[in-house]
């Protein structure tokens, strides 16, 4: 029960200080632009305390570092504005520092109070869960610690956010700094690289001649090396300018928000909110504002890298312009004389006989290993416990990569004697082409050198490769090495394997370095012989152009199956294939136009269509199959095809040649029965699908004769197959019985021609027009509008009733008249139904006859013919005839019957008079 008022009494302690220091800090110029603090400095001199700046973005030709706010309201006073040199750089970064200086340990105190709240709450909570009785004046404080909480909460977070933004900040304007060092030092560079390429045009390479030729194989190999360096520098200078816009975008987006903050803490101000929201907002804006001056810091410091990577790639330039200038000045001036090649070759020979001592070193040790590693498997034979046998397998592994470093080690150098000697030998041909430069034998040396420099490049990778693969196991032989669970016999085998492993690399490395040199050297004599043919004369030119093409026509390209492939033999094959193709497609295009020719003149002709379908047969020539005759006969008639080879082809295009033929047959007959089909078509519209259940069926024919055919060809035994498609196709037949039965039933129905589309039939209950017949249905459009599919087999078993045909409809109807009708007025009834009938148009009386006396009326009965089957004519007969009838009826004042029932009363025994009453009723 005492938990509460103590943690009470801290809170009170604790909170007191904290919006002390709160107030404190705000009025130190967290938020300069709020007009209701007269005691913080105002933005540029306004009164309204808005910024000055209205533009989303600065100009890019303005200093970023002149601000629209004044610096005092983040807490860096007299922040040089702008920021260009080295001092002010120093400047701002000590004002960082003290800003620093003064937030973190704001942030450390802050985080005390908000811990030692937090458990206060906690206490608070605790006792609440006790279930003890609170009263409302511990409920009001309970309440105020969890609001203070979140306060102090809210304000670590806004402390820790700008200490944040203050080390980026000081990270950019370092970055900044540096910068501008460098750019400073290119500038220099630039300037002179423009003075010793002036000079060098006046007076030459700065030098004492003679000029040796290793000097310009050195300016050689430096302009290789700068242009990779130009390529560096554009991509920085890309990079750079694409960091530009994008930190140029992100300003407009921080600016905005900055100015949204000071909006709101103004409308604050006007508002008299509390003043807990006042300094939340006041926080919000220093914040925005400290980002903002990031963000212009970042642009300068992008732009200075933009100017930069531009000065480097003008520097990377003006370097290749130098060093192409010192190339063409020594190009003519470089010596080879007799001292320095002997001086050359004194070097290699040294150099060679060094690489030998380590040969003959290296094959000692290898032979010490070999011995060792004898010894060490033989221990590791009879080793008996884990321990030492463990010891013992390390060692194996350190004297097996000693023994194989030592023979890797032999070949490296052995290869590297090789490429000395290559060297001494492309040194006393240089010395020859230089001093006696003869264009022919020039020509064949670039020739050399450059299947030499190829040769050494392949080389090279694969040395390159080989190292790469050794310090992979280097690095796995490492950490295997500080493994702490060794013993220190197994760190010591270790240790020797590693040793072993760095000695095959740096004998690696001798003959990387070796074969550098080498293609440093091809390299060099390269340029100068390329300079020198390019001098040449013409006839000179033709001639190595002519043995070069003779050369090239007899080389081998590839070997397959110790059967060579000249150039000549692939050049004569393609020849032969692209000839066959152009004759395949001049001949189809050709037989394509005579046959359309044809068609034009036998159009209306019957025997024009075997014409139309030889012009469909040549419409439907397959290109694979044009491809792979050409091939065929390219590969035999150049003798690059073997026998065997051969009858793969022939078979290959026997394939081709049986498929052709199918699509052949297929688009003949497509092409045949389709212009069948439409002159029939015009006389009986469901030939159609006739004529389409054919075509299925001479289709699947034309496929399975080709596939038997090609089957007998390659002497396939078809017996077996043929009767298993018989067995399979009584199979299908049965359990698709009642689909093909519908199909032959449409057989039936086009053959015979019952009825056709179009028809009026009755079939069963089904009364309409013939709309479709199809493969398995017939469609019928009954009188009620809606669409009646029927089967075709329940169709042909249904009698049908087709009203197409019948060219006149019998009409019969009767009529009834009263009994009271006198016998004069029935007598002239037929008389009139006779004039009723044959006063409308297409109508033929019959009969018309008394002949019933029925049950309330005296019955007639009229037959007559409408001569024409249409329905709607007939019912406008009717109509006729009717009003007729009754105008006649009228005027004679006949009245037409209708059902009634006569009810008589008779009075009981004695009475004086009978009475009679009738009642009628409909």
């Amino acid at each position: 029960m005492f938990i509460r008022p103590i943690a009470i009494f801290v809170f009170l302690i604790l909170s007191a200080p904290s919006a002390v220091a709160q107030n404190t800090e705000s009025s130190t110029g967290t938020d300069a632009e709020s007009p209701a603090s007269p005691s913080r400095p105002s933005d540029s001199s306004r009164a309204d305390g808005r910024d000055s700046d209205s533009s989303s973005v600065p100009d890019s030709k303005l200093d970023y570092q002149v601000l629209t706010f004044n610096p005092a309201a983040i807490g860096l006073p007299d922040l040089p504005q702008p920021m260009s040199s080295a001092n002010d750089f120093q400047s701002t970064l000590a004002l960082i520092d003290a800003r620093l200086a003064e937030l973190e340990p704001r942030h450390d105190e802050a985080k005390e109070r908000l811990a030692a709240v937090k458990v206060a709450a906690a206490a608070v909570s605790e006792e609440a869960d006790t279930g003890e009785e609170i009263s409302a004046q511990d409920d009001i404080s309970a309440t105020e610690i969890n609001k203070t909480a979140a306060d102090l909460s809210a304000g670590v977070e806004n402390i820790a956010q700008r200490i944040e933004l203050l080390h980026q900040l000081r990270v950019v304007v370092q970055r900044r700094a540096t910068l501008a060092e460098r750019l400073i030092g290119v500038k220099e560079e630039v300037t002179q690289r423009d003075e010793q390429l002036a000079n060098l045009d006046e007076q030459g390479v700065a030098l004492e001649p003679p000029f040796p030729v290793s000097l310009l194989d050195q300016q050689l190999a430096e302009l290789v090396l700068t242009q990779a360096s130009e390529e560096v520098a554009e991509t920085r200078l890309k990079t750079a300018t694409r960091r530009m816009a994008a930190i140029t975008k992100e300003l407009g987006a921080v600016v905005s928000a900055r100015r949204a903050a000071r909006d709101q803490l103004t409308q604050a101000e006007s508002d008299t909110l509390a003043d807990a929201e006042r300094e939340l907002l006041a926080d919000a804006l220093e914040l925005a504002r400290l980002r903002e001056l990031l963000t212009l810091q970042e642009l300068a410091a992008s732009e200075h890298a933009v100017e930069l990577a531009r000065h480097e790639d003008r520097l990377a330039e003006m370097q290749q312009e130098l060093l192409a200038a010192r190339r063409d000045f020594l190009k003519s001036r470089a010596q080879l004389s007799d001292d320095m090649l002997d001086q050359r070759l004194a070097d290699l020979k040294d150099t060679e006989e060094s690489i030998s001592a380590q040969i003959k070193d290296l094959q000692r040790r290898g032979d010490q290993a070999e011995s060792a590693l004898y010894q060490a498997r033989q221990g590791l034979i009879t080793a008996s416990d884990d321990a030492n046998r463990a010891v013992l397998e390390e060692w194996v592994a350190a004297r097996q990569a000693e023994l194989d470093a030592a023979r890797s080690g032999v070949d490296s150098l052995t290869t590297a004697l090789t490429d000395i000697d290559k060297i001494g030998d492309f040194w006393q041909l240089r010395f020859e082409l230089m001093q006696d430069p003869e264009p022919t034998k020039a020509a064949q040396a670039l020739r050399d050198i450059i299947a030499a420099t190829t040769l050494a490049s392949t080389e090279k990778d694969e040395i390159e490769s080989r190292l790469n693969a050794l310090r992979a196991i280097q690095l796995a032989q490492a950490r295997h090495s500080s493994d702490p669970t060794l013993s220190d016999e197994q760190r010591k085998a270790a240790e020797v394997r590693s040793e072993a492993l760095d000695l095959a690399e740096r004998h690696g490395r001798e003959l990387l370095e070796t074969k550098d040199e080498l293609l440093a050297l091809l390299q060099g004599m390269r340029h100068q012989l390329e300079d020198l043919i390019e001098n040449e004369a013409l006839s000179l030119q033709l001639l190595q152009a002519r043995e070069t093409l003779t050369q090239w026509w007899d080389a081998e390209l590839i070997v397959i199956d110790d059967q060579s492939i000249r150039v000549r033999e692939l050049a004569m094959a393609l020849a032969m294939f692209v000839v066959v193709l152009f004759a395949v497609s001049f001949v189809r295009v050709g037989a394509y136009r005579a046959l359309s020719k044809s068609k034009r003149r036998s159009e209306s002709s019957q025997s024009g269509d075997f014409y139309l379908a030889w012009s469909a047969v040549a419409g439907n020539t397959s290109q694979f199959f044009v491809l792979i005759a050409a091939f065929y006969v390219a590969m035999v008639f150049s003798g690059l095809a073997s026998p065997t080879v051969k009858a793969w082809l022939w078979s290959g295009l026997i394939v081709a040649f049986y498929f052709q033929l199918a699509i052949w047959a297929n688009a003949a007959a497509a092409d045949y029965f389709n212009r069948r089909r439409s002159r029939r078509e015009l006389r009986d519209p469901s030939t159609v699908t006739g004529y389409g259940v054919l075509m299925v069926f001479v289709r699947v024919g034309i496929w399975i004769t080709m596939i038997v055919s090609l089957l007998a060809y390659f002497k396939y035994p078809i017996a077996g197959l043929l009767g298993a498609l018989g067995v399979g196709s009584v199979a299908v037949g049965f359990a698709l019985q009642n689909i093909l039965g519908d199909v032959f039933s449409s057989m039936a129905i086009i053959l015979d021609k019952p009825f056709r589309v179009g028809d009026f039939v009755k079939a069963g209950d089904t009364l309409g027009v013939i709309e479709l017949i199809g493969v398995k249905t017939t469609r019928v459009r009954s009188l009620s509008g809606e669409q009646v599919v029927l089967s075709n087999s329940d169709l042909l078993n249904s009698r049908i009733h087709n009203f197409r045909h019948f060219k006149e409809r019998r009409v019969s109807f009767r009529i009834g008249v009263v009994y009271q009708t006198p016998r004069a007025l029935i007598e002239r009834i037929p008389e009139m139904i006779r004039e009723a009938i044959e006063e409308q148009p297409i109508t033929r009386f019959d009969r018309a006859h008394f002949f019933e006396f029925g049950d309330f009326s005296l019955n007639f009965e009229i037959v007559y013919y409408v001569l024409a089957p249409d329905y709607d004519i007939y019912m406008d007969m009717q109509q006729g005839i009717n009003l007729g009838i009754h105008r006649r009826f009228e005027d004679a004042g006949i009245d037409f019957a209708y059902p009634t029932q006569e009810l008589i009363l008779r009075r009981a025994p004695g009475s004086s008079r009978l009475s009679k009453a009738g009642v009628s009723s409909q």
